[in-house]
This record gives structure tokens, C-alpha cells and sequence, in this order.
């Protein structure tokens, strides 16, 4: 009689429902995605819920930012787990796979650290890096010129006298 229980606002409320799951479950896929992927994802959401009018604002808001959380968490995962790489290469002592894998962890470092990283995970992230720098290449079969080969012949053990000779 006065606009109460109207059929078009069940559907239209039906519809922010069906909407808001499907939101949700993209955010979700988020998680378990590669960084690329997730940041593809992110920008995707982005979009949609730029041109869409008929979600709530607050609960876009929300969504953007669980993205983003999640999104930091995937390029955080990827660079421990490139650093993890990097010690085990570091400790093989190949030098330039190592360099290639800290500049491809750095790469993610700045991705997560410009989407919000917290500041005890980027203060560990910069003291692995230091040691992994300072680790491998170090030890070295050949002579060098700091530790040249030992050629000088052995010496005699003259800190104790023979025995035979001094009971003659």
C-alpha cells in the first residue's frame, strides 16, 4: 500500500546479496594466488567496484582493503621463500644465481613494503638480505693472492730430543 515489502526491493536486496558473495569469493582467491596474479586480481576489483552502483560503499571499502592485506601477504610469502632460495644458492657458492634471486626477492620487498608491510617483517627482511650478501663465494680451492699456496718444507720436531741418542 505504501511501497512496504515491494517486490523490486526484495530482488534488488537479493541482488546486493548475490553480488556481495561474489565479491567475497574473489577476494579469497586473492590469497592463494602468485603476485602477479593477485595483482592482476586487485586491479580487477579495483575496476569493479569502481563502476559498480549497486554495492554499499563501506562494504567496498572493506573488500579493497582485505585485497590489499592479501595481495601484501602473497608478495611477502614469495620473497622469503626467494630468500630461503637464496641461502641454499649462497651456500653452493653460485654467485650470479644468487645475485639474480636477491634482486628478484628486492623486487617483491618493494611490492609488499609500497602495499603496506609491517615494519617488523621489513626490518627482518633487510637483515637476511645483509647476511645473504655477505654469504658464498668465499672459500676458495686454489691459492690466492691474500692465502698463497704453502710452499715452504715441513720442519723438524725439535722440541723434544730423541731418546735413543740420549741414553748413549
Amino acid at each position: 500500500m505504501f511501497g512496504f515489502g515491494n517486490k523490486e526491493d526484495k530482488e534488488r536486496e537479493a541482488a546486493i546479496e548475490r553480488e556481495k558473495q561474489v565479491v567475497r569469493e574473489f577476494v579469497q582467491k586473492i590469497a592463494g594466488a602468485t603476485p602477479e596474479d593477485s595483482e592482476r586480481r586487485h586491479q580487477q576489483l579495483k575496476d569493479w567496484c569502481n563502476a559498480d552502483k549497486l554495492l554499499p560503499f563501506e562494504f567496498k571499502r572493506k573488500a579493497l582493503l582485505r585485497a590489499r592485506v592479501l595481495e601484501c601477504s602473497v608478495n611477502m610469502r614469495k620473497c622469503d621463500a626467494l630468500l630461503h632460495d637464496t641461502s641454499t644458492v649462497a651456500i653452493g657458492g653460485e654467485i650470479a644465481e644468487k645475485n639474480r634471486l636477491m634482486s628478484e626477492a628486492r623486487r617483491y620487498y618493494g611490492r609488499a613494503c609500497k602495499l603496506g608491510a609491517e615494519e617488523e617483517w621489513r626490518k627482518a627482511y633487510q637483515r637476511t638480505e645483509e647476511t645473504m650478501r655477505l654469504t658464498g663465494g668465499i672459500n676458495r680451492d686454489a691459492p690466492t693472492r691474500a692465502k698463497p699456496a704453502d710452499t715452504a718444507p715441513p720442519t723438524p720436531n725439535r722440541a723434544k730430543p730423541d731418546r735413543q741418542s740420549a741414553t748413549d
